[in-house]
């Protein structure tokens, strides 16, 4: 067989590993979560718990859209701004209902902590110029 017949029995493309999928890291990060503490999307605890597991799976979206935000090179570190407040807004109020909420369920109130830390590195390295 001749080398130069090969070339058309393969047209691959091979996918680089460092590469990452954008979009929904976080929402990953949040359903595995979830699933470790043994809470599924049809089992959601009840009252404040679903609340705040709402509240959480928002702050995730935005952390999302942060991400999206700062990949993309249309958007300047002005217009990504307001997003950065809202972020450190619901996950300061988060953090609060649940400290006063969730006494009862330690590995909810771990996550939430989890969460409030991602969500406060992300926006101290915003505000100390990491992105610039």
């Amino acid at each position: 067989m001749k080398i130069d017949q090969i070339d058309h029995l393969y047209h691959g493309k091979l996918s680089s590993p460092d590469k990452t999928t954008k979009g929904d890291g976080f929402k990953k990060i949040f359903d595995q979560r979830l699933a470790e503490i043994g809470q599924t999307a049809s089992q959601l605890p009840h009252g404040s718990d679903a609340a705040i597991l709402k509240r959480s799976e928002r702050v995730l979206d935005l952390l999302d859209e942060y991400a999206n935000g700062l990949n993309d090179p249309k958007k300047t570190l002005k217009d990504i701004e307001p997003l950065v407040a809202s972020i450190k807004e619901e996950a300061d109020s988060i953090e609060r209902e649940s400290r006063e909420k969730l006494q009862h369920d330690k590995e909810l109130e771990g996550f939430i902590k989890e969460l409030s830390v991602t969500a406060n590195v992300a926006m101290f390295k915003f505000h100390r110029g990491d992105y610039i």
